[in-house]
C-alpha cells in the first residue's frame, strides 16, 4: 500500500494547504432517514469517487493537470508526456463510459463541511416546510485517529476551490517530481528509480485531484477524507453496493466510535421545538443522550 503521508511530506506546503493540523469539528450533512440509520448502526460510508453524481467533478482535475502540462514546456517531456497520457486516458474513459477496471487502486471518499449551519447544504436536504436536514458533528482529531488504528489509513483535507491555488499546488508537485526525475535521468543506471518516480507522481496527482472542485461549489466549505483501497487485493477492504440516483455505487463501511460524535445539528424548520425534542429522544434511544443538539439559526422563508 502506498504511504501517502510520506509522499505529502515531500511537499510540506501542499500538505499544510490541505490541513494545518489543528483540531476542529467536521459536519456530515444528511437526510433524517439516513441520520437515523447512521446513529442506529454506528456506520458511515466511504463512496467510490468515480461514481459521484456529477461526472464533471471527477474529470475537472484531470483537465487541469493536462492543461498545465501543456503550459509548462520546460518540464521533462520524457516524464510528463507519460503523465499527460495517463490522465487524459482516464478522463476519456470516464467521459465515454468505459468499463475498464484495470486500475490497481480505488479511491473512496466521505464528505463533511467545516460549517455547522450552511444554507447551501441545508437546501440539499430540505423538502418543504415540514422536512429538514441534519448534520453530525465529528471531532476531526478523534475520528482520524480511530480510523488509523483500525486500518483506515486515510488522506484528508479541505477542498480547494480557488483555481489559482489549485494551479499553485500542481506546480509545486510538478516541480518537485520533475527535479527528482532530472536527477535520476543524469545517471543512466537509474532506470528503476525513474520508473518509481513516474509512479509516485501519478499516485500523488491521483489523490490530490480529489481535493479540487469547481469554484462554483465554494459555499459548501467541504472537507474530505479519502481511503485508498487496493482493488482486488487480499488485504483490500470489503466493498458493498448501494443504489443512489439510479447509479450502483460501491462503498466501504466504517464503524465509528460514539466518542467521536460531538453534536447533532438540525436544519431550518418551522416546528423547531418538536424537531428538537424528537431528535433528543432518538439520541437517548441509541446512547447519544449526552451529545449537544443545536438548532439552525438561519430563518426559514416561506
Amino acid at each position: 500500500m502506498i504511504d501517502y503521508d510520506t509522499l505529502l511530506e515531500k511537499i510540506p506546503r501542499v500538505k499544510k494547504i490541505l490541513d494545518d493540523g489543528s483540531n476542529s469539528i467536521l459536519y456530515h450533512y444528511t437526510k433524517p432517514e439516513k441520520l437515523l440509520s447512521i446513529l442506529e448502526s454506528g456506520i458511515i460510508r466511504f463512496s467510490n469517487a468515480l461514481y459521484l453524481n456529477d461526472k464533471e467533478e471527477v474529470t475537472y482535475s484531470y483537465k487541469l493537470i493536462c492543461g498545465l502540462i501543456d503550459e509548462m514546456p520546460d518540464l521533462n517531456q520524457e516524464l510528463f508526456s507519460k503523465i499527460r497520457e495517463h490522465f487524459f486516458s482516464i478522463y476519456t474513459n470516464i467521459i465515454n463510459g468505459s468499463n475498464d477496471f484495470g486500475y490497481k487502486y480505488e479511491y473512496y471518499t466521505i464528505s463533511f463541511s467545516t460549517e455547522s449551519d450552511n444554507l447551501t447544504l441545508w437546501n440539499n436536504y430540505a423538502k418543504g416546510q415540514n422536512y429538514t436536514g441534519y448534520n453530525i458533528g465529528f471531532c476531526k482529531k478523534d475520528l482520524i485517529s480511530d480510523m488509523s488504528k483500525i486500518g483506515f489509513n486515510s488522506v484528508y483535507g479541505n477542498i480547494i476551490y480557488e483555481r489559482k491555488k489549485q494551479l499553485t499546488v500542481l506546480k509545486l508537485i510538478f516541480e518537485k517530481w520533475n527535479k527528482m526525475y532530472e536527477k535520476a535521468h543524469k545517471n543512466s543506471k537509474n532506470i528503476e528509480k525513474k520508473i518509481d518516480i513516474s509512479f509516485e507522481l501519478i499516485d500523488i496527482l491521483s489523490i490530490i485531484s480529489l481535493f479540487f472542485k469547481n469554484p462554483h461549489f465554494k459555499d459548501e466549505k467541504e472537507y474530505r477524507i479519502i481511503f485508498i483501497n487496493n482493488f482486488g487485493a487480499n488485504f483490500a477492504k470489503q466493498t458493498k453496493i448501494c443504489e443512489k440516483n439510479g447509479l450502483f455505487v460501491p462503498y466501504i463501511e466504517y464503524r465509528f466510535l460514539k466518542k467521536t460524535v460531538n453534536s447533532i445539528n438540525i436544519g431550518p424548520t418551522l416546528d423547531e421545538s418538536i424537531f428538537y425534542t424528537s431528535t433528543c429522544r432518538m439520541l437517548a434511544n441509541f446512547g447519544y443522550d449526552k451529545k449537544t443538539v443545536n438548532r439552525s439559526k438561519i430563518p426559514l422563508r416561506y
